[in-house]
């Protein structure tokens, strides 16, 4: 790669007990229309075969500092570990340990974001596939589950705002950021990806793409993942979820507030 004439495109891995579905995930990345520059992969305390595939493929995975005992604070923490590793300005794609990247992926989203030079984060589509079938153009997509208002280049930057708050509109599985256009820490109790895509919604910084780049892989072992549930809730439902998790819900109006008067956002 000719650093002089273009950034360089980091792929970021979490990987924890991963090797059902390891070889798969590499092999597809290995088979990739425009290599990464570097993979990162942090390890978070695999205690199977996780680390012995990784070596035999020569990457040497790069052991979890994260504390937090709830999981939507570890695996931001570990996302957010990665990142840290990747160089300021390159172009970081982001990864779970049990999909698998369609072939023109990192080509894909690397032109896109370069595309965007003030982009921070672009959240792509994906096929959603079980651990058992093959994925294919039939299948629903994460989209689909994840709608965006048809509109959604010409609201105001609040009105974005607010439906993000309210929807998940990013897979981070399917995404793509800039490390130099995130804030430097995500508060407890976040998903990386969910606070992500409120920064980057903030600062009119948001692509949203149609493009599937990804088999997205629904499992019983998943930690998070889809919640068709939430996402399609109405405003009365929103708000009684909400005042049934105040002190959550306050903690985390905090953190929004924060947010869009930029001391996390810098």
């Amino acid at each position: 790669m000719n650093s002089a004439q273009r950034d360089p495109v980091v792929g970021v891995l979490v990987t924890h007990n991963s090797q059902q579905f390891l070889v798969e995930l590499l092999d597809s990345i290995d088979s990739q229309t425009r290599p990464l520059d570097q993979l990162i992969v942090i390890d978070d305390n695999s205690t199977d075969s996780t680390r012995s595939i990784l070596s035999e493929r020569g990457i040497t995975a790069i052991a979890s500092t994260s504390a937090a005992t709830d999981p939507w604070t570890r695996i931001a923490s570990n996302f957010l570990q990665g990142v840290r590793c990747a160089p300021p300005e390159s172009i970081v794609i982001l990864g779970d340990h049990d999909d698998t990247w369609l072939p023109n992926r990192v080509e894909h989203q690397s032109h896109v974001m370069a595309s965007f030079p003030q982009a921070a984060m672009l959240a792509s589509d994906g096929y959603t596939t079980n651990s058992t079938n093959s994925t294919n153009s039939t299948n629903p997509t994460l989209r689909s589950t994840f709608p965006v208002p048809a509109h959604w280049s010409e609201l105001t930057t609040r009105a974005q705002f607010t439906y993000a708050v309210k929807h998940s509109i990013a897979t981070g599985g399917a995404s793509a950021v800039r490390p130099s256009r995130l804030p430097a820490t995500i508060p407890t109790g976040w998903l990386h990806d969910r606070w992500w895509s409120l920064a980057a919604v903030s600062k009119k910084a948001m692509v949203l793409d149609s493009v599937p780049v990804i088999n997205y892989r629904i499992s019983p072992s998943q930690q998070v993942g889809l919640d068709t549930q939430a996402q399609h809730q109405g405003t009365k439902d929103w708000v009684r979820h909400h005042v049934g998790n105040a002190g959550r819900s306050i903690k985390r109006s905090a953190d929004l507030a924060f947010l869009l008067t930029g001391r996390l956002n810098k």
